[in-house]
């Protein structure tokens, strides 16, 4: 485009072209017109917008609040219903977990509680039978110590009536046996040599008088128990007069019973010491010492009739043929079931071997030989400590004595001469006042 068809503009002096140039003007213009009159515009409605908008924003604050506490009122309710529901879950889940557990430990208790039936009726089963065979046991051994209490109390009865009774008849028994048994041996006797007999005479009666009664007590032994077998202990050797080996229903040597016999006045608690000690060496269990009616120890009892040493191992009876009899088949008759009930019991050979050692009287005699002279040393002790106090007191009496006859002796002289003798010369060393090196000193210093 030429030069000749430039404008200039009459508001702003600016030249333009008459085309486009123009048109571009123009619209620049009226843009600047429309941003003025916005702007004018803006300007005028700017307080009114700005209080709208604040009051907008208000309304806003206030709608927001509004809603949030309505929210927050709606959750709280919904969550208070979740709340409720969720308690109620629970209870209802709990309530079903709970019945399913119970039907589950309730069949595992039935289970278990059928079990422990079958244990505890197996258990009282066997018990049972334990207890039956325990009680079967102890009526066997009751009915066996109801007989024993029976025949004892028939024993007592029966050795009461004797003794009552039959003393007097006894007595005269024993007499016409003794004066015939005295013949007997007396016979015997003067077929030896003279100087024997002689012997014989100066050893005095007592040995007459308890042969006399040994033969006679082994004579009667072997009539009342004719199925036994009697042996004597040769005269002059250690041990008892006769022993007795007992045989039942062709058993033999079942047991044995060692017998001493003692024809004196006066009972000696030695001799059942010495039968214990005979009885260890021949392995024997029981003795009996046979003593006349009047040399029975003080403590018999008159309704037993017999008195028992060293745990009823060692029985003490008189010279009276029921009550040798009674006593002697008693003790037979508790050795017989002994010696049953030990071979009745199946047990090995090695246990069995042990309990007939422990049950032996070479086992239970030396214990008992034990205990007996564990009483005898105390007892000696015993003595000897009065011995010692008695000796102590008479040796302490004689001391005071001679310190009495010390003091009459030089109390006179002292009387006479007390320059020469110190009043204080009867005064015992140990009550005199021991004076220290440092007193000594001082004393010195003081007579310098």
């Amino acid at each position: 485009m030429s030069d000749a068809f430039k404008i200039e503009c009459p508001e702003c002096g600016k030249e333009f072209d008459a085309g486009s140039a123009f048109n571009a003007h123009m619209q620049n213009s009226i843009n600047e017109e429309k941003s003025k009159i916005i702007k004018d515009t803006e300007k005028k409605y700017k307080s009114e917008i700005d209080a709208k908008n604040l009051e907008i924003k208000k309304s806003k604050e206030e709608a927001e609040k509004k809603a949030n506490v309505e929210a927050e009122k709606k959750y709280k309710e919904k969550l208070a219903l979740k709340e409720k529901e969720i308690e109620k879950t629970k209870v209802e889940e709990s309530k079903k977990a709970m019945a399913k557990a119970d039907a589950q430990y309730r069949s595992l208790l039935e289970q278990k509680d059928e079990e422990v039936e079958k244990k505890k009726s197996e258990i009282e089963k066997k018990i049972k039978g334990d207890l039956e065979k325990k009680y079967q046991l102890e009526i066997k051994n009751k009915e066996k110590e109801k007989i024993e209490l029976i025949k004892d109390a028939e024993l007592k009865a029966k050795n009461k009536a004797i003794i009552e009774n039959q003393e007097v008849l006894q007595k005269k028994d024993n007499e016409i046996e003794k004066v015939k048994k005295e013949k007997e041996i007396s016979e015997r006797r003067l077929t030896q040599k003279i100087e024997d007999i002689q012997k014989s005479m100066n050893q005095g009666s007592m040995e007459l008088q308890g042969e006399v009664q040994e033969e006679r007590l082994q004579e009667y032994l072997e009539k009342i128990f004719p199925e036994d077998d009697f042996v004597d202990v040769s005269k002059g050797k250690k041990g008892g007069d006769c022993i007795q080996t007992i045989n039942y229903q062709n058993k033999s040597n079942l047991s044995k019973i060692y017998f001493e016999s003692k024809d004196t006045k006066t009972f000696n608690e030695q001799w059942p010491n010495k039968l214990l000690k005979d009885m260890k060496d021949k392995g024997i269990s029981n003795g009996i010492i046979v003593v006349s009616p009047s040399c029975m120890p003080p403590d018999l009892d008159k309704e037993s009739a017999y008195v028992e040493r060293h745990g009823n191992v060692i029985t003490i009876i008189p010279m009276i043929k029921p009550i040798i009899h009674g006593v002697v088949n008693r003790i037979r008759s508790i050795l017989i079931l002994k010696s049953r009930e030990n071979k009745s019991h199946e047990v090995p050979d090695v246990m069995r071997k042990y309990f007939e050692l422990l049950n032996s009287p070479n086992f239970t005699l030396p214990i008992k030989n034990i205990v007996a002279d564990i009483k005898n040393m105390k007892d000696e002790l015993e003595r000897d400590k009065d011995r010692f106090m008695l000796s102590h007191t008479r040796k302490e009496k004689t001391m005071n004595d001679i310190k009495e006859s010390l003091a009459n002796m030089v109390l006179p002289l002292i009387n006479l001469d007390s320059e020469n003798f110190p009043e204080d010369i009867l005064i015992p060393q140990e009550k005199v006042k021991k004076i220290s090196k440092k007193e000594v000193k001082k004393i010195n210093v003081i007579e310098n």
